[in-house]
């Protein structure tokens, strides 16, 4: 049989992809496994659950029944204080979860890790009132999680240093371990400590304030239009060449903006005042990943009873994990990744998304996200809680798959007759 002839527009698009491969994943891929990035983002994963258990009480005092929430209205009080433990204390626990996993990767006492982390980050972003003998508990939250992540790396390179050039406290043999550990980290950790004292509290150094101030005009830059769009682009151009792009480069940038924005709206939502970001979280979940990246589950149902084979069977695998946001199945085997013909459709879903939700929000006619929710969050769902029950965000999300299926129904269809094609050959 004779081979197939490559069209004009499939060979364009794979020297591109080839282009992409060759110059511009690299750098990011490089980037994104660096093992300081590496241990932040383990160190956020670990903290997921308390985000999680903390956006539970803001679901019951935001129910959209009526009846519901008159039942839970005289507990608000209370189930807020779980909400204050838990997300507004999300830097503590980062700086518990990442000055372990700094020092996991080291090779050196992960509770030691963990304690000088935590010590020294109290130090840097609450420093304790003595004439009150109270202590702010600002910088504990995720306004202070740009300072704590800077402590915890310099904190966590310090004692990989100390350790390596015997800077240390080394105790008789029969001493037991625990003990030897413990005041094996004695030297290094009092020089850490007064270190960061000295700075904070002797110059006077407010190392939160200065990120804070450094940082504001990248939070206010990616909550633009141009700022999702770049995002959203670079996201998608990674997955389309085969790299997890959400997990080792552009979602390691920019998931501790993106939780800084929903806390600031839940704080916003509690207070009774405007939600002042629009690019959250739940926003990525619920607009631009409807089934994963690429907002492939339109693709589960146009190749449901496909007449290529490897197209429904692989329609049928991807549609149970898209429904949970999983879509590995189909990027890889339909596959998307790599596919010429694909490529216009998956890159515009995520464009078409982004910037429909977007819009949408600015104008206010479906509310912004204030409820953290779960990236595993199914359709529908998602949109509902996260917005506090705003029905108008499903129905948006219903008309926007309508327009997603539309986008790539052609596309799919071209696919499927080459898969058909192939099959018979």
């Amino acid at each position: 049989m004779a081979e197939r002839k490559v069209s004009r527009f499939e060979r364009n698009m794979e020297n591109f992809g080839t282009w992409v491969e060759k110059y511009v994943a690299p750098p990011l891929v490089k980037f994104g496994n660096q093992r300081h990035m590496a241990a932040i983002r383990t160190a956020y994963i670990r903290i997921i659950p308390f985000i999680i258990v903390g956006s539970v009480p803001l679901i019951l005092t935001n129910l959209p029944i009526p009846s519901l929430a008159n039942l839970f209205a005289p507990y608000a009080d209370k189930l807020n204080v779980l909400y204050s433990m838990t997300f507004n204390f999300v830097g503590l626990w980062l700086a518990i979860s990442l000055g372990a996993e700094m020092a996991k990767m080291y090779g050196l006492d992960q509770n030691i890790g963990s304690i000088v982390t935590v010590a020294c980050s109290l130090i840097v972003v609450s420093p304790i009132d003595l004439s009150g003998n109270t202590l702010d508990c600002t910088g504990l939250s995720v306004k202070g999680m740009f300072s704590i992540i800077i402590v915890s790396v310099i904190a966590a390179e310090f004692m990989k240093f100390a350790h390596d050039k015997n800077l240390t406290i080394r105790m008789p043999k029969g001493v037991p371990a625990n003990i030897a550990t413990s005041f094996g980290a004695l030297i290094p950790m009092s020089i850490l400590a007064t270190f960061f004292w000295a700075v904070r509290v002797i110059i006077g150094f407010d190392l939160t304030q200065f990120l804070n101030i450094i940082i504001s005009p990248l939070l206010v830059l990616q909550d633009t239009w141009f700022g999702v769009l770049v995002c959203v682009l670079l996201l998608q151009l990674l997955w389309f060449v085969g790299i997890h792009g959400g997990s080792f480069t552009v979602w390691g940038v920019c998931y501790p903006l993106l939780i800084t924005n929903i806390a600031e709206n839940t704080a916003a939502s509690i207070l009774g005042q405007p939600l002042p970001h629009v690019f959250t979280e739940p926003f990525v979940y619920t607009w631009i990943m409807i089934g994963g990246v690429g907002s492939t589950l339109p693709l589960c149902l146009i190749w449901w009873k496909s007449k290529s084979a490897t197209l429904r069977e692989v329609a049928h695998l991807a549609l149970p994990c898209g429904i949970f946001n999983i879509n590995e199945p189909i990027i890889f085997g339909a596959p998307i990744a790599f596919n010429p013909i694909m490529f216009v459709p998956f890159m515009l879903s995520g464009i078409v998304g982004s910037m429909f939700a977007y819009f949408l929000t600015r104008a206010s006619i479906i509310t912004a996200a204030y409820v953290p929710t779960p990236w595993t969050t199914p359709l529908l769902i998602n949109p509902y809680l996260s917005s506090g029950g705003d029905v108008r965000c499903v129905i948006a999300q219903v008309a926007l798959l309508v327009i997603l299926f539309i986008i790539y129904y052609p596309f799919a269809k071209i696919w499927e007759a080459r898969m058909i094609e192939e099959e018979k050959a």
